[in-house]
């Protein structure tokens, strides 16, 4: 059972698992697609959508039986999840406007690619930042909209009537779209309206937008060089690993030639080696003197 377990994590977590999930679903997001043109060809579209149901089923079932509850770990997981739980509602009963919910399908896209889920995840992680440029923007819309109202309202009701109206054309002009003829319809009226609308433009399309964007870009760029520094940490780790026990080694060896230079220091110390006492003898006996005569000198002298 241990084997077979391990078979079927090493099934799920390779390679050609992951890119036949992918294929099927492509097609899915495609049978959904074809679906709402409600040809002749439905019916057959229905069927396979049940079997990629099925195939989502089994691909469900594997990855709990081999991931057990390190499954429920994950987020995207607990998407997939219930992704699959709603496509198995039935059609008809008090559930059957789940069944709109499918559609959901076409997001396990998301999952399925790598990159799609660091993006997805770097903008969940953008929100605090962006969340408080937005808080700023909408103060900004907000105070501008009460602006245009007690400045262009009994002139210009169809854009400035109301505080609901107003914020609407803030919010057209914000984006730029159509936005002369707003300003047109305000300058009959008021020509030197052009200075509201420049400096409300700028402000928010030109500046408070990309504060936003900013904010964007810069998670995205933690989010990619995350795997990128847990990467490098992993390497420096094993350099750092390696060059610690190249030093140990370079120790040791210190240590050994430390004891050899010491040991050779005590045999200097000792005296000189035992074959060379016959010459140190010799440099020691006396030596014979001139006025000391020899055996035959002094045999001559008695004679």
């Amino acid at each position: 059972m241990t084997l077979r377990h391990g078979q079927v994590t090493k099934t799920v977590e390779s390679r050609w698992f992951s890119n036949t999930m992918f294929m099927v679903i492509l097609a899915n997001a495609v049978i959904l697609g074809w679906a709402t043109y409600g040809d002749s060809a439905l019916p057959y579209l229905m069927i396979a959508e049940r079997v990629t149901i099925g195939v989502f089923v089994i691909e469900m079932a594997l990855k709990l039986y081999a991931w057990r509850g390190g499954f429920w770990k994950d987020a995207w997981n607990w998407f997939d999840f219930g992704v699959v739980v709603i496509s198995l509602v039935p059609a008809a009963g008090p559930f059957a406007v789940l069944r709109i919910l499918r559609v959901l399908r076409i997001l396990r896209l998301i999952t399925a690619v790598p990159q799609m889920r660091q993006i997805i995840g770097a903008l969940f992680k953008a929100v605090p930042g962006m969340g408080t440029v937005i808080g700023l923007l909408l103060i900004v819309i907000y105070a501008s909209a009460i602006l245009g109202q007690q400045l262009f309202g009994e002139t210009v009701p169809e854009f400035f009537g109301d505080l609901g109206t107003t914020l609407y054309t803030m919010f057209l002009l914000m984006t730029t779209e159509n936005w002369p003829d707003v300003s047109d319809a305000v300058m009959e009226h008021h020509p030197y309206g052009w200075i509201f609308f420049v400096l409300y433009i700028v402000l928010t399309a030109f500046i408070m937008l990309n504060l936003v964007i900013g904010v964007i870009v810069t998670s995205m760029e933690q989010e990619f060089s995350a795997g990128r520094w847990e990467e490098d940490q992993e390497l420096e780790l094993v350099q750092h690993k390696a060059v610690m026990d190249r030093l140990a080694e370079l120790g040791a060896q210190v240590e050994r030639l430390e004891g050899m230079l010491g040991s050779q220091g005590r045999d200097s110390h000792a005296g000189p080696p035992a074959s060379t006492a016959p010459f140190a003898d010799r440099r020691e006996a006396p030596s014979i003197s001139a006025e000391d005569p020899g055996p035959e000198t002094a045999s001559r002298g008695d004679a």
